[in-house]
């Protein structure tokens, strides 16, 4: 079966349509978005699984199928700097612009052009809350088992198939000060934030961990002494890595203003720390290469693929797209990717 470009823009082009940023994660079972997905996937028995607060699964099965594909379909808010609606695909010479086209809607449409080319067993999981740290779809779906030799999670890998990543532990940091006129002085909760995201970047190991303070919030104007300061934070650890050890050097850097610091999400590293795991993660690998799939690297980057392994499913990442596109302005996936994406999708449903 070849690939058509046409085709698989023309379903990329109608999933940028659909607006399922997250945060707000506002679709509902509803939503037109999977009214068009069952539209275009004809012979698949199909369901929409609602988790809450906006935490959805659209699950599509053909036949008996061993191999399960698992794509997020929720992206990012709009950053600043597109030049363009994000949410109108634009297609250039050699690539597709439009919100979620590299992270990560190319793979789902790539997928819709597989499944409309084959007859065979096919499993789908397309979910929405990924974006966020919630997760909740993927871990609900898991509750219930089902028997699949291996799930294939969609991430920008340049269309390689990847047996590991990084795990990811985001956390959220609140400071209390004491509000007064700032000609008097006074205990900042900005200041004291302030100091301990300077710290916290210092210490030695906070750029192998890739350490990032992603928001701070406080305070009211500057004439007045803040009384209070939000720190939202995350760092990834690579399998083995001691993150609770880790989260406490961070927390032991705060001083007397900091009221509270807690855990928002945790995310398991691949191949998680179990040797049947391991095991089962090595065997999908060889599996991987002896089907004539392009092996990739270690990203840095988690995947849900992490929580799927934990789960006792084999797990790899594949999509097509470039992590650096992901999340910024006028994203973009090179037509080249998809291509090598559908291919690969395709081999791995002729050997599975």
């Amino acid at each position: 079966m070849t690939f058509s470009l046409d085709t698989v823009l023309d379903h990329l082009e109608a999933l940028v349509g659909f607006d399922s940023q997250n945060p707000p994660r506002s679709l509902t079972p509803q939503a037109d978005l999977f009214g068009w997905l069952d539209a275009h996937a004809p012979g698949f028995e199909t369901s929409v699984l609602d988790y809450g607060d906006g935490c959805l699964g659209w699950y599509a099965k053909r036949g008996e199928a061993k191999t399960l594909f698992n794509v997020h379909l929720d992206t990012v808010p709009i950053a600043p700097g597109w030049t363009q609606d994000p949410h109108k695909m634009t297609r250039a010479d050699d690539r597709a612009i439009g919100l979620g086209t590299c992270d990560i809607k190319g793979a789902a449409a790539c997928l819709l052009d597989v499944a409309a080319k084959t007859d065979g067993p096919m499993a789908l999981l397309f979910t929405t809350d990924e974006e966020a740290g919630q997760s909740d779809a993927v871990h609900g779906y898991l509750k219930e088992t089902r028997p699949y030799d291996r799930v294939i999670v969609s991430e920008p890998t340049k269309a390689k198939a990847t047996p590991q990543h990084r795990g990811i532990l985001s956390a959220e940091a609140n400071f209390k000060g004491m509000s007064g006129h700032a000609s008097k002085g006074g205990v900042s909760a900005v200041h004291a934030a302030a100091k301990f995201v300077i710290d916290a970047l210092a210490l030695p190991w906070a750029a192998d961990y890739r350490l990032n303070f992603g928001r701070i919030e406080g305070g009211v104007k500057p004439n007045m002494v803040a009384a209070d300061c939000l720190v939202r934070f995350g760092f990834r650890g690579l399998p083995g890595a001691d993150t609770v050890s880790r989260l406490e050097e961070i927390r032991a850097l705060a001083g007397d203003e900091l009221v509270s610091l807690e855990k928002r999400f945790e995310g398991p590293p691949l191949p998680i720390a179990d040797e049947k795991a391991q095991a089962g993660q090595k065997a999908l690998m060889d599996w991987a290469a002896g089907i004539g799939l392009v092996l990739g690297e270690p990203v840095d980057f988690w995947t849900e693929a992490s929580l799927f392994a934990a789960a006792g499913y084999p797990a790899l990442v594949l999509g097509p797209g470039d992590i650096a596109q992901a999340h910024a302005a006028d994203e973009f996936v090179l037509y080249a990717d998809l291509e090598a994406a559908f291919n690969a999708y395709m081999r791995i449903m002729t050997h599975g």
